[in-house]
């Protein structure tokens, strides 16, 4: 770690180029050699805290260091990118700066940083974007976001790529899924109305109008129910027990992250108390990284999240893309290096489109999408997973859910059938008549009577 900071106390005190791939010295190269290609220029703002005062004893505060050790990990992203598209005969030129203002709040960087770039990656801290944005904006410049921001931070036209995967899509393609393969099921959303209130709003209005499309025909509105929803609370799964029956399956659905880690473990208790019922759950990203859910029962629920873009290990064609990483940060990527790397790669791609036959991304190709005309660019890659053999599955890799089958349960006490809710009992017709009426049960034994 120490070896890192002084790397980068020195990259950004030189302030000056940190990579420098030109054309002529990649004249080995067999990607663009042919076609000239105009150098891209890149400034990069990570918080590296150079000019944050230490504490008592020569430390540091423990966000700085934090923030340090991400910037690193951003900074290896961008060199191992900026590398490949080198090797690809993309001439480019990077300033790395401190986003990071000194202790009077004055930026480390320069109207002139900004104006020689034509691309700006960075900042990562909200309050260093509201500051930077305005600048790069006056400029002309594009601007590549590497963190989430608030809406006001990206919609400020089509020069702003937010690479950080949008939730909201993942969300909304959760809900064309659970549209699609649960129509005739009833589905129960888990309300809790925090900070991912939107999410839960944006799950029912898109499953919701999928419904309605295939009311064509009188009847299609109870075939395919809109769905039905609890109010709970980010502790809380309120009244979830009432909506669970073991007579037809339950596919629940919680689109709440990680401020709402009370109200999961609250879920994952109800789900047990009803160990008879069968479950299909449908959760946020960041429930797969909640370590008190269970794998077992995951597996069991076949648990369902929207994820975004990851390294694909198992594809071949990535191998030596990772092994440029490794040469790079000698250690694999972590999720802020592979966005750093993409992010930066996709950029090069755009400034040199022929580039995209000789670099390898490390996640796959990003998917921009403008969500108002002459907007921003939203990242939105989303792969739906299914916690299946310990591990998180494609879904174009596993079978399909098999058709629900009811199924009576008997009180092994008089050996009876447990009654059946009425709605429940034209399902049984070996133990009720069509109105409804109970038919003995071969073997039953007379219940006794409730004793005073």
């Amino acid at each position: 770690m120490t070896l890192h900071i002084f790397r980068a106390r020195a990259l950004c005190l030189l302030a000056g180029c940190l990579l420098v791939l030109s054309a002529d010295a990649q004249a080995d190269s067999v990607a663009l050699d042919s076609v000239p290609v105009d150098t891209l220029r890149l400034a990069v703002l990570l918080p590296f805290g150079l000019q944050v005062d230490t504490l008592e004893g020569g430390m540091l505060p423990r966000k700085t260091v934090r923030l340090r050790e991400i910037a690193m990990s951003c900074l290896h992203g961008v060199e191992a990118a900026v590398n490949q598209l080198g090797d690809a005969g993309v001439p480019v030129e990077v300033h790395v700066l401190d986003e990071t203002p000194d202790s009077l709040g004055r930026p480390q960087y320069s109207q002139a940083h900004l104006g020689r770039a034509d691309v700006v990656v960075g900042p990562l801290m909200r309050e260093n974007v509201r500051v930077v944005a305005p600048k790069i904006d006056r400029l002309g410049k594009q601007h590549v976001l590497l963190t989430e921001q608030p809406e006001r931070h990206v919609e400020r036209g089509p020069g702003v790529r937010s690479a950080v995967p949008f939730e909201l899509a993942g969300v909304e393609r959760l809900a064309l899924w659970v549209s699609a393969k649960h129509d005739t099921d009833r589905v129960v959303l888990v309300v809790t109305q925090g900070n991912d209130a939107l999410l839960e709003t944006a799950f029912e209005r898109v499953f919701n109008a999928q419904q309605r499309a295939k009311w064509l025909n009188e009847g299609d509105s109870l075939r395919y129910a809109l769905l039905d929803t609890v109010r709970g609370s980010r502790r809380s799964v309120g009244r979830l027990a009432e909506h669970v029956t073991p007579y037809e399956r339950n596919v629940v659905v919680g689109v709440a992250g990680r401020a709402s880690r009370s109200m999961w473990a609250a879920l994952q208790t109800e789900l047990q108390m009803n160990d008879s019922s069968d479950f299909v759950v449908y959760a946020h990203p960041e429930v797969a990284d909640m370590s008190f859910v269970e794998g077992d029962l995951m597996e069991r629920w076949r648990l369902t999240v929207p994820l975004p873009g990851q390294i694909q290990w198992e594809d071949s064609t990535r191998h030596k893309t990772l092994h440029h990483f490794r040469k790079v940060a000698g250690t694999d990527p972590d999720k802020y290096a592979t966005l750093a790397h993409d992010a930066v790669l996709d950029a090069g791609v755009r400034h040199a489109p022929d580039a995209a036959w000789f670099v390898t991304s490390m996640m796959g190709e990003m998917v921009w999408n403008q969500h108002q005309e002459q907007g921003a660019w939203f990242n939105e890659t989303w792969y739906l997973r299914r916690f299946a053999q310990l591990n998180w599955c494609a879904l174009d890799t596993m079978p399909e859910i098999p058709p629900f089958q009811p199924r009576l349960f008997i009180d092994p006490e008089i050996e009876d059938v447990i009654p059946v809710p009425m709605q429940y009992r034209h399902l049984f017709p070996q133990a009720y008549e069509l109105d409804g009426t109970p038919i003995p049960w071969p073997g039953a034994k007379e219940r006794k009577a409730p004793q005073d």
